[in-house]
């Protein structure tokens, strides 16, 4: 918690004094979650204060496409009344949803490469799906941008030290960090860097606009998650917990409590995908399901085996039958069967999978047979 009470009009107005007549936009880096939720609450009353003195928002969402679709579906039905909204009050903010490269997507690394599912040791998850489709997207601006994101001292104790170490100690504002990922240029705006959990949450409560951001459906979600309040009116009370939520295929935590929660609140749809993520950590583990050399030719467990990848493929498009929707496209499909066909051609790779000893046929990378359509 934080140790003064803060005054969020008055913040409000540190930050109009210092974006006001910045001519290059301010993109506003969006999950959903509370914090960034709280972001563009407080930009949105700074655009209402300065008019044509804000420098234009935009508010951009990365999907990695494999987010938890409850929440996924929350943000995107947030951005598409966000941008009703602006319109509407003449607000100069515009939403935009990017997604990762096609040979970076999650399961073109996994079933076409071979790469194991993300762990502590080896998080490749989110440089590939995360940050390298927010640097692409902040390349293409002519000057140097000014992203405004929901990081807060007291997240944990990792948290503080990289927000300590990337101050900007030449920056006119506490609310300036520098970029640590990407480009030096780019300079990070933290508008609620010293807010507390109770902050955010008094903050989403009292500002009233933009009513795009749902604070009652956001607040459900919190607590169907982990239990998390929607704001403390008592300070005496025990701190709210933590709901974390991200991609519903994640094997860096042991156990995804929040898909737990949520499927135990009655969002049953995540069933599925919380027992293939089960699954994909045990089958991982297994080094059965390994090449016996790495890519770079050292001993040790390796890629999945082509097996091990058909096999990965086949549940994955059962997956899509249960669900209805598509989890892997068109353009990827093709980028797994093109890389596997390469494996499957190089005599140093087939040395290492044991797999292919055994004159299996993998007919679901077939290049000549086309994917069922859900």
């Amino acid at each position: 918690m934080s140790t003064n009470e803060i005054d969020h009009a008055h913040r409000v107005s540190q930050i109009c004094d210092l974006i006001r007549g910045l001519e290059a936009p301010i993109t506003i880096g969006f999950s959903g979650g509370k914090d960034s939720s709280a972001v563009v609450k407080l930009l949105w009353a700074c655009a209402l204060r300065l008019k044509s003195e804000c420098p234009m928002l935009k508010v951009v969402y990365c999907d990695t496409e494999v987010e938890n679709p409850v929440i996924d579906a929350h943000v995107k039905t947030t951005l598409s009344n966000l941008r009703k909204e602006a319109q509407c009050a003449k607000v100069d903010l515009h939403c935009k949803v990017i997604r990762p490269a096609v040979h970076q997507s999650f399961f073109v690394r996994i079933i076409g490469r071979g790469y194991p599912t993300p762990t502590n040791s080896f998080r490749w998850c989110t440089k590939d799906i995360r940050i390298r489709p927010f640097q692409t997207y902040l390349a293409g601006s002519n000057t140097p941008p000014l992203v405004a994101i929901g990081t807060r001292f007291g997240e944990s104790a990792q948290r503080d030290r990289s927000l300590k170490k990337h101050a900007d100690e030449q920056a006119t504002s506490a609310f300036i960090q520098r970029q640590r990922e990407g480009s030096k240029d780019t300079h990070l705006l933290t508008p609620i860097i010293d807010y507390d959990t109770a902050d955010v949450w008094e903050l989403l409560c009292e500002f009233e606009g933009p009513s795009s951001i749902d604070v009652s459906t956001l607040s459900k979600l919190y607590k169907d998650g982990s239990g998390e309040c929607p704001a403390i009116r008592d300070f005496k009370d025990k701190p709210c917990s933590k709901a974390r939520f991200g991609c519903w295929t994640c094997t860096v935590v042991r156990r995804d409590k929040s898909a737990e929660h949520m499927i135990e609140s009655g969002h049953d749809e995540l069933l599925p995908y919380y027992e293939l993520r089960s699954w994909l950590s045990e089958f991982r583990n297994d080094l059965r399901n390994r090449c016996s050399n790495r890519r770079n030719g050292r001993e040790g467990p390796g890629p999945f085996t082509v097996a091990a990848r058909h096999e990965i493929l086949a549940r994955v498009l059962d997956l899509e039958v249960k669900v209805g929707r598509r989890i892997i496209a068109d353009a990827q499909m093709r980028e797994i069967k093109r890389l596997i066909a390469s494996d499957l051609s190089d005599p140093k790779y087939a040395a290492s999978d044991h797999s292919l000893s055994d004159k299996c046929s993998f007919p679901l990378f077939d290049s000549n047979k086309e994917m069922l359509t859900v």
